[in-house]
Order: C-alpha cells, then structure tokens, then sequence
C-alpha cells in the first residue's frame, strides 16, 4: 500500500453525500454549521460509489478446524440472520438477548453456570447493508470443545422447537428497553447513537418510539419466528485450538483438506 493508494481510495469513497454526522457538546448550530464546512468542505460534493450485491452467507452446518497449538480453543459459530430493516428485527433482537445476551441466557446458565465449561459464551444478531448472520462464541479446554459445542445446538434446536417463555420475554423486554438508556453515558456514545439512527433511516423519533417497539412484540410473535429462523443444521462452527472428540467436516479457508 502506498500513499497514492489511499489518496485513490479517499477520492473514490469520501464525499459529502456519503457523510453522516452526529454532534454532542457545547455548541449551537449557529457555531457548528461553519465548522463542518470548514472540516469537510473540501470533499466532494458527491462519489459514485461501487455497486455491491447481496450475499447470502453460506452457512451449511460445517465444522472447521483451525490448529493451533494452546490449551483452550476459541469457538466462533453462526448461521443466518436478520438485517436491521426486517420487520422481525425487534423480535429477533428478544430471542438472541435470551439466546446469548449474557448472564440469565440460555447459553450462560447451560455452558458456564451449570458446567463451568466457560468464563463467557454469547450470541448476538449481525446484521449489515447487503447480509446478515447470528454470531456467536464460546472458549474452552480443549477437552471440553465437544461437550460446549453440542450444549451450543441443544440450545439452538431448543429455541426452535419450543420457542421462549413468558418469563424469559419479560425478563429480556426489561433489560433491552433499560438497559439501552444506560449505555448513552457519554457525548461520544450519544454520538454515536445519532449517527446510528441515520445511518439506518430510523428516523428522528426513534428514541420515542423504540421502547414502544420492543413491548409491541408478543409471545406468539416469537414462537413463529423462533421456529424459523433458528436453524440447527445450518449452525456452522470454527474452532481455532486442538479439540479432542471433534471431527472437521471441511478443511477450514486456507486451510489443506
């Protein structure tokens, strides 16, 4: 990579249609409408941005093995997801703070509560522009890579069969819609948060609307869409360590088969 390099990128991808900006602090727009002129005023006024396709991620239930020599493996696994758009996304988000969303989930009490077989497991929606997956993990002795790894799909085929309680929904609906406030402790969070809203069309009254969002979801709701989108023959894991009891279905990218 050169200096030119990144002169080329910048001139291909910076511009002021594509900028998004988000200001918190002690300033009036008066003061701040100049500011951003003179910072970015001298971006173009617009760039013709590549088009990029829609990916379907390829999750097929494989299990890839990394070796690497160390005493406990790094889990990663994932399947298909839900971008920020769908109409499900709220439900979505419900589901995986039960799935995976820290202590109280199903995957903490299973795999470290009632085992000890981890310090931390998690699972969470990723969703992007053009894809969108659950991801999650998990690390563990290597001797116990099997045991969490099977706990991981019981869990999965679980939720899909059976769906949540009413105790976990209301449990998940609190934190969500509490917790979120919580996180906006600083100008530079709050920052980010405007940023957020805009970058994913949210509108202007989300912080309004969002509690309202979350509470509007029902049981059933859940149940439908617990039954489809969780998926145990797709759950596709990457171990990095030396699991014992753990056979490799596909060699892992750039890996030798």
């Amino acid at each position: 990579m050169t200096a030119d390099d990144l002169k080329q990128a910048v001139g291909q991808r910076f511009s002021r249609a594509n900028l998004l900006v988000g200001v918190v602090g002690d300033i009036t727009e008066e003061e701040l409408a100049p500011a951003l002129d003179r910072i970015f005023g001298t971006l173009p006024a617009e760039t013709a941005l590549p088009e990029i396709p829609e990916i379907q991620p390829a999750f097929a239930g494989d299990l890839m093995v990394i070796d690497r020599t160390m005493p406990q493996s790094t889990v990663l696994f994932g399947q298909r997801g839900l971008k920020r758009d769908d109409p499900d996304y709220f439900a979505a988000a419900i589901l995986m703070e039960i799935m995976g969303g820290g202590f109280g989930s199903r995957l903490t009490e299973e795999i470290r509560e009632k085992r000890g077989l981890a310090y931390s497991v998690s699972a969470g929606l990723a969703p992007m522009d053009h894809s969108a997956a659950i991801v999650g993990s998990v690390g563990t002795a290597n001797a116990r890579v099997a045991e969490s790894i099977a706990l991981v799909r019981a869990e999965w085929q679980r939720m899909a069969g059976d769906g949540p309680t009413e105790a976990e929904v209301a449990d998940a609906k609190a934190y969500l819609t509490g917790s979120y406030w919580l996180s906006l402790d600083g100008s530079g969070r709050i920052a980010s948060m405007l940023v957020a809203i805009q970058r994913e069309n949210l509108g202007i009254d989300y912080l309004e609307r969002r509690a309202g969002l979350i509470e509007a979801v029902t049981l059933d709701d859940l149940k439908r869409l617990s039954a489809s989108l969780f998926d145990p023959k797709a759950l596709t894991f990457v171990i990095v360590g030396q699991p014992e009891g753990v056979t490799a279905t596909k060699p892992a990218p750039g890996q030798d088969s």
